[in-house]
């Protein structure tokens, strides 16, 4: 039997254009490239309705289509961008073992990051930032990194803050599953969440670099960086650039592609502790300590697994 006996013209050509539809939404998954809250609504044929309730979607929001799953990745002056992902996929991170047996010794894994806007409430964002403010005199000199390189790293910070601390681990906590579901991977038991106080100023950065690459860092599995500043925003620059990865000599290096993640005020960023990552220079005319650009960074570590476990 023909099963395209008795359709139509207008049918016919409705079936043409189905391979050409989904041939550009493999390339859309394939690439990880964003689609606006438009395209994505010619993509998946959505009523207006649909787009229209997407198109209002601000922070974190994701809905499943058949076998995928779209995911608001950024909202840029208003306009929202997806990501489109194949449902139930759970990105693998390379294991240190597939630089030997991989067919393409220049393979480079991308990078994902899950930015979440308006984190904290508005009076607690108003309270935080009241705090730093008047925390000023405590805030101590990032003059090195783990690794003692001098000039690496220029910034002011504090290491010891109960009052927002806490508050912080309270909020990642909630999202905390939300956020491996959208950066696709594995939920992993989390034993502490670490967190600091920053400041970068005129001329402050950290250049390249990872945040689990030595033995006391080597547990830390998720960094990730809350944002907040006075407005109107006093400064520029102050991106965080996040590296795709390759492997060299068994050990993760940045590959020459990377994303820009905007430090929008009241937004957290999440992503895996092993990216390289660097925090591009801060422009603030005035020096003045208030216009600086604020952050809570930190790190969720991942709970060591004892004997009793392993047996069981």
């Amino acid at each position: 039997m023909d099963i395209l006996n008795g359709l139509t013209e207008e049918d016919l050509k409705r079936i043409e254009a189905i391979p050409r539809r989904l041939d550009a939404i493999r390339l859309v998954t394939e690439i990880n490239y964003w689609v606006s809250t438009d395209e994505l609504g010619v993509l998946l044929q959505l009523s207006p309705e649909a787009v229209d309730f997407l198109g209002r979607q601000k922070e974190l929001y994701e809905f499943q289509w058949r076998n995928l799953t779209c995911i608001l990745s950024e909202v840029q002056d208003g306009v929202g961008y997806w990501t489109i992902r194949l449902r139930n996929a759970v990105r693998s991170a390379p294991k240190l073992g597939d630089a030997l047996s991989a067919t393409d010794p220049n393979r480079v894994y991308p990078s994902v990051y899950a930015q979440v806007k308006d984190f904290l409430t508005w009076t607690e964002l108003r309270d935080l930032f009241r705090y730093a403010i008047a925390q000023e005199g405590r805030f101590m000199p990032t003059s090195t990194t783990s690794t003692d390189n001098a000039g690496y790293r220029q910034s002011l910070f504090i290491s010891s803050f109960p009052e927002f601390s806490e508050l912080m681990v309270q909020k990642i906590t909630a999202v905390f599953p939300k956020i491996c579901q959208s950066l696709e991977i594995e939920p992993f038991e989390v034993g502490t969440i670490e967190s600091q106080l920053t400041a970068h100023n005129d001329q402050n950065y950290y250049k390249v670099h990872n945040d689990n690459g030595s033995a006391d860092t080597a547990s830390r599995e998720l960094t990730y960086v809350y944002y907040f500043y006075r407005e109107p925003k006093a400064f520029t620059g102050g991106e965080l650039v996040i590296y795709d990865t390759k492997i060299k000599n068994n050990l993760y290096v940045a590959a020459e592609s990377y994303k820009k993640v905007m430090p929008f005020n009241n937004s957290i960023v999440f992503f895996l502790s092993r990216y390289m990552h660097e925090v591009l220079p801060v422009s603030c005319p005035s020096q003045a300590f208030a216009d600086s650009r604020f952050t809570i960074n930190g790190w969720l570590r991942k709970k060591p697994k004892t004997l009793k476990s392993m047996v069981e």
